[in-house]
């Protein structure tokens, strides 16, 4: 049996889980000694590291927390995986039980956080111990600028060399070299164009 199923059993996944409790017990940059340059700063918190994958210098600054899924709420699915040389700023909170994939040399601001999970307003179970949960992925690619506070939400594409302004609220599909602002986040201007007018 894989340990990557879903249903919550079987010894491989029992080793994982365990496995992941004590590294979640250690300081996060002991969590992936074997990634090349990586630098973690203190007070980093890394939830289930096995599912978490970084590439050539990576760089999580203080507090910022990764929550990789493959907890029984999400039937253990989910997980992070960021390119060369992310940046991800202080505060930062990055949940993953939907799956989040970043670019290379995509930096997010302080405090900017990327929820690939949502509780289901529409759920008919709110009112319990295990209210009904929306797990979607978020892909944001290479060279893209999240600003300080900004929130991006499940089920968003942000292409290569978005910037997104501090503060906004982004949720949908947006191609390569946009800027967006607000909340709810329009298209304010296009790469090498002038206002979008959106």
């Amino acid at each position: 049996m894989s340990s990557n199923d879903g249903n919550g059993t079987g010894a491989p996944l029992l080793l994982q889980r365990l496995s992941n409790a004590v590294l979640e017990l250690l300081p996060a940059q002991l969590s992936k000694l074997s990634a090349p340059g990586f630098s973690c700063e203190p007070g980093v918190v890394i939830k289930t590291p096995s599912r978490l994958k970084i590439g050539r210098g990576v760089v999580i600054q203080r507090r910022a927390l990764l929550h990789c899924g493959g907890k029984a709420w999400c039937d253990y699915g989910g997980g992070i995986s960021l390119g060369d040389h992310v940046v991800v700023g202080p505060n930062c909170t990055l949940y993953g039980a939907g799956h989040i994939e970043v670019g290379d040399y995509t930096h997010f601001g302080p405090g900017s956080m990327v929820m690939a999970q949502a509780g289901d307003a529409d759920a008919i179970n709110r009112q319990s111990n295990d209210p009904g949960r929306m797990n979607d992925p978020v892909v944001i690619g290479k060279g893209a600028w999240i600003g300080a506070g900004a929130v991006i939400l499940g089920n968003t594409r942000l292409g290569d060399d978005c910037v997104v302004g501090p503060n906004s609220v982004v949720s949908g599909d947006y191609e390569d070299g946009v800027t967006l602002i607000g909340n709810p986040a329009r298209v304010v201007r296009r790469r090498n164009s002038e206002d979008a007018g959106e």
